[in-house]
């Protein structure tokens, strides 16, 4: 097992915000940031190449200690092209396998309970720490605004993170991977989509837990000791979708002068706000309407729900 300290070289595979993530905080943990990606690749070095440039993929590699995947959009391929000697976590046959998993689609008739998800941390030597649900709510299957504690009762949480636990260790996966369950109104619980490192739903971990999914993932991938799941308070995180800059720049000041919120913003049109609160239902309400409140390019005051 291969422990990557601070003044090491990170890796890292992606140019988007789970990118940036990653990079921000690898850099407060003392890390220096090697980027590689097709566009927006952001790091003290930076190298802007195709997928499939193996050259610059070689170069990439070698200069750095471990790597990480920070993006959906890179192919199985470009990870097979890398050399056998680096060090990627996870490797690819565990992205491979990931995607070949045939999971329960989200059946429409079925009358559901709650929708959340599960994160899951596995380190190179094999421990594994899980935080507890996160209630999740969707559009068109994808979240939306994710809430931490979420109404989950001990026996289906206990459950889903067997669940999780179990194929985590069955693809030898390293890192944050992410499990979304449904449990239905007969108390059912399928495992709807499996996913390898921080996971948009995951983002609420920001504000709410005392360790980030975005350090757990490298404190994993480094061989460094996990960090405490525990919550510190009631949260919620809202997504930023693409049409939040439709009528030009959002009305930022709006949604910020909620005291409990904060903006997290990371080029390309992209981020999410949080807000913490008394209850995760509460800290919900209030990201809804700073969301709400950026279309308002008058500022009034404090938004209200």
């Amino acid at each position: 097992m291969k422990i990557v300290l601070p003044g090491s070289a990170i890796g890292v595979l992606g140019g988007g915000e789970k990118a940036r993530m990653l990079a921000l905080v690898a850099y407060r943990m003392g890390y220096r940031v090697h980027a590689f990606a097709p566009a927006g690749a952001w790091g003290d070095v930076s190298i802007t190449a195709g997928w499939d440039d193996t050259g610059r993929l070689h170069e990439f590699a070698a200069a750095t200690d471990v790597i990480i995947v920070a993006s959906d959009d890179v192919p199985p391929s470009t990870l097979r092209a890398l050399p056998e000697s680096c060090n990627l976590q996870p490797g690819p046959r565990a992205f491979e396998a990931a995607a070949r998993d045939a999971l329960v689609e989200r059946d429409p008739a079925k009358a559901i309970a709650a929708d959340f998800v599960i994160l899951g941390i596995r380190s190179v030597n094999g421990s594994s720490m899980f935080y507890d649900p996160i209630a999740v709510d969707r559009i068109n299957g994808a979240a939306d605004i994710s809430r931490a504690p979420a109404a989950i009762s001990l026996k289906p949480a206990h459950q889903a993170t067997e669940i999780l636990r179990r194929k985590m260790e069955q693809l030898e996966i390293t890192g944050v991977a992410c499990g979304s369950f449904t449990l239905t109104a007969d108390s059912q619980l399928p495992l709807h989509e499996f996913t390898i490192g921080p996971h948009r739903a995951g983002d609420v971990t920001v504000v709410a837990s005392v360790t980030s999914q975005y350090e757990q993932h490298l404190r994993a991938v480094c061989g460094l000791p996990l960090g405490s799941t525990d919550l510190l308070r009631p949260a919620a995180m809202a997504v930023l979708p693409d049409d939040t800059w439709s009528n030009g720049d959002p009305n930022w000041s709006a949604a910020t002068v909620m005291p409990e919120v904060k903006l997290h913003l990371h080029g390309n049109h992209s981020g999410f706000l949080t807000a913490t609160a008394a209850s995760g239902t509460l800290a919900r309400q209030i990201v809804r309407a700073a969301r709400a409140s950026l279309a308002n390019k008058e500022l009034g005051g404090r938004a209200s729900g």
